[in-house]
């Protein structure tokens, strides 16, 4: 053989390897670079029981082309689950081509029949995560986020779980701020008198791996008496357990990189706060101690919070008759008629109207009440006049507050005139029935 054909057979042979070399290191290249897999572990809080069969879901996000109309877009979505074994552990690999989402980590949710959702928002590659679920609960209680601190005027607001909103009458409010300091960081909350706080940091409730909701979901009831006046809270996140004066639970989280904005607007007050803190909670408008976490969480209406928060801890409710206070204004806000009456549940009562003096001829008919399936006294209202009839649906009366009534009323040249009619429980012993001074 000839030195050129040696020479050309070991070229031959060295493209060869070369091109080998080229193929096996471009099929080994994804692996080199993809991030690594999230592994771990779904367990039962309280009992360590795995959690088998469930579904772990990691996406991430990145370029790609639309599934809809296949345009090049930068927040495709790129999706891998996995399913826990008997022993609740998974393996999920971060899922898309690394030349387009990244080495990054991806947002990790882990669902199973039965038990609450739990979201990660996100998990680094090659996470070992130990996860802790809990069961999903009939009982769906309201929440929502409280709202509390200085408006710009230095005026403190505190958070009434019955009003479900902020107020500046601190005698109307169950939890406000006494100081706030920035450095160290430190808040010190009061509870209003009657009512009692106890805080429980995180670390002591066993939570491994903190997901949405952690402050709320894992711990129901308080495992020490609230018997604290004020709390003075740091950056150590935990529960705020909390008594009201009417003995209602409620908890908090404490979230000290979440909880605290230095200014902005308060839902629900019509201020700016200077230093504004806000903290999601559930609330038990009932009796009862326990306060299990189950989303979505939704407020509730005043009225019924406020006739909850009567009701008595143990035996049953009052379900005997009821005296109420009625007032009618008109559309400019002055006072047409003031009356007090008694009702006996299931009877209906006729009042003849107080108001001699107004363009309006009219009384109340079929004045109702009747107790709900929770205890609560609803009243059903009919005022019947000579160009017009309104009929209410049953409706909550309370104590704390007037509840309003619209009736769009008619004289007899039927000029529409716009009423309001407030109606509020009295307390026992408030005084006779009949007619009222209008001023």
């Amino acid at each position: 053989m000839s030195g050129r054909s040696r020479a050309f057979r070991r070229l031959a042979v060295a493209l060869a390897m070369g091109l080998a070399a080229f193929l096996m290191l471009t099929w080994l290249a994804p692996w080199w670079l993809s991030p690594a897999p999230v592994s771990g572990q779904l367990v039962e809080y309280g009992s360590d029981a795995p959690v088998a069969g469930a579904t772990v879901t990691l996406r991430r996000y990145g370029w790609g082309r639309s599934d809809h109309d296949g345009q090049l877009i930068w927040d495709k979505s790129y999706v891998a689950t996995s399913t826990t074994d008997d022993e609740g552990r998974f393996r999920v690999p971060l899922p898309g081509p690394v030349w387009l989402v990244g080495t990054g980590g991806g947002r990790l949710k882990a669902e199973a029949v039965g038990y609450q959702t739990l979201d990660m928002g996100h998990a680094a590659p090659g996470a070992d995560l130990f996860l802790q679920t809990v069961a999903i609960r009939d009982a769906h209680l309201p929440g929502g986020t409280a709202y509390l601190g200085w408006d710009e005027a230095g005026e403190p607001f505190g958070w009434s779980f019955i009003d479900h909103g902020p107020n500046h009458d601190l005698a109307r409010v169950d939890l406000y701020p006494l100081e706030l300091r920035r450095e160290p960081f430190e808040v010190t909350l009061v509870v209003a008198e009657g009512g009692g706080l106890h805080f429980v940091p995180a670390e002591a409730q066993g939570i491994a791996t903190p997901s949405r909701g952690y402050l709320l979901r894992y711990l129901d009831a308080s495992p020490a008496p609230l018997s604290a006046a004020r709390l003075t809270l740091d950056d150590t996140p935990g529960t705020l357990f909390l008594r009201t004066p009417q003995g209602r639970y409620a908890k908090l989280a404490w979230e000290p990189r979440e909880v605290l904005s230095m200014s902005g607007s308060v839902p629900g007050l019509d201020v700016s706060s200077e230093r504004l803190l806000s903290l999601r909670f559930v609330y038990r408008p009932g009796p009862g101690n326990t306060l299990p976490y189950q989303p979505p969480l939704f407020p509730v209406e005043p009225v019924r919070a406020a006739l909850l928060a009567t009701l008595p801890g143990e035996g049953a409710p009052y379900a005997g008759p009821r005296a109420y206070r009625l007032v009618v204004t008109d559309a400019e806000g002055r006072v047409l008629e003031r009356q007090r009456f008694e009702l006996t549940p299931g009877v209906a009562l006729d009042l003849a109207s107080c108001a001699d003096d107004t363009p309006l001829t009219w009384r109340f008919d079929s004045l109702r009440l009747e107790y709900d399936e929770e205890g609560l006294p609803r009243l059903q209202m009919t005022v019947d006049g000579e160009r017009f009839v309104y009929h209410s649906a049953p409706i909550l009366v309370g104590r704390r507050d007037d509840t309003v009534v619209e009736v769009m009323a008619f004289d007899t040249d039927y000029r529409r005139h716009d009423l309001e009619v407030r109606l509020r429980v009295l307390a026992a012993g408030a005084g006779p029935t009949g007619c009222l001074p209008s001023s």
